[in-house]
């Protein structure tokens, strides 16, 4: 599992200075997330989430994180189609802040709101939103902008300490999921972890009281149930893969000429 955080390519801090006449047209085309088949996944999102994605768990440099599956070939998106639109019900919040996010800093103690340069719906004609006005103050635009990403990342540090406790009561183990398409195609995904049952039964009744009493317990059972959608996920897959074969094939028939 690869490309967590990758969508964002040319990050620079947001001022009144570099972006005061920039605009941010937003667009449907969900191309950066592309190449992405995970991506992190706060706690308030796990009900909407879960009845679509596998809801599981990786290892990072920074610890354990959540993250919702999207597809089980590297690198690709099964939820995007070969026209970069969204094909599921639910949109991740991590993709609905870009081309924002916050950059941390002074070991988490100060928060800078930044922009993805790259994003191809910036612009200097006035199109979409004004990201300062005339006089460089920022717009109602901005302040939304601003809150959204600063409850995301309450949400989000909330939901790490929700992993750190799986950790400290060391109820992950490590999972792959393989699978084998109606074509005979075999694949698999790995590098995830996932709730072990066993050691979540084995747990005493005052530890499973203290997971219900903090709200860990409801995320631990939609993250069991959500690891049904792993057989739709695989069909998202292979649909996409024999999409894209056929296109391939397509566009390689010689073309014919009218007389």
């Amino acid at each position: 599992m690869t490309k967590q955080l990758l969508i964002y390519e040319n990050v620079t801090p947001l001022n009144r200075v570099d972006h005061r006449d920039m605009s941010v047209r937003q667009t449907n085309n969900f191309k950066f997330a592309a190449e992405t088949n995970s991506v992190p996944l706060v706690d308030l999102e796990f009900v909407k989430a879960g009845s679509e994605m596998p809801i599981v768990f990786a290892e990072t440099e920074t610890g354990v994180v959540c993250l919702a599956l999207l597809g089980t070939e590297q690198d690709k998106n099964a939820f995007i189609d070969a026209d970069n639109n969204w094909t599921g019900n639910y949109v991740p919040a991590f993709f609905r802040r870009y081309p924002f996010v916050f950059a941390v800093q002074d070991n988490g103690e100060q928060l800078t709101l930044c922009i993805d340069e790259s994003y191809d719906g910036i612009n200097k004609d006035g199109i979409g939103e004004r990201l300062f006005d005339a006089e460089g103050t920022e717009t109602n635009y901005i302040k939304t902008v601003l809150q959204f990403a600063e409850e995301y990342q309450a949400t989000f540090n909330r939901t790490q300490a929700f992993c750190d406790r799986l950790v400290e009561n060391d109820l992950l183990e490590e999972a792959r999921i393989d699978y084998t398409l109606n074509d005979g195609k075999t694949g698999g995904v790995t590098g995830f972890k996932r709730v072990s049952v066993e050691k979540f039964r084995e747990l005493s009744d005052e530890k499973v009281v203290e997971l219900f009493r903090s709200g860990d317990l409801d995320l631990i059972q939609m993250h069991m149930m959500s690891m049904a959608q792993v057989e739709a996920l695989v069909g998202r897959t292979a649909k996409k893969m024999a999409e894209a074969d056929a296109t391939a094939e397509f566009e390689s028939e010689p073309k014919k000429k009218l007389n």
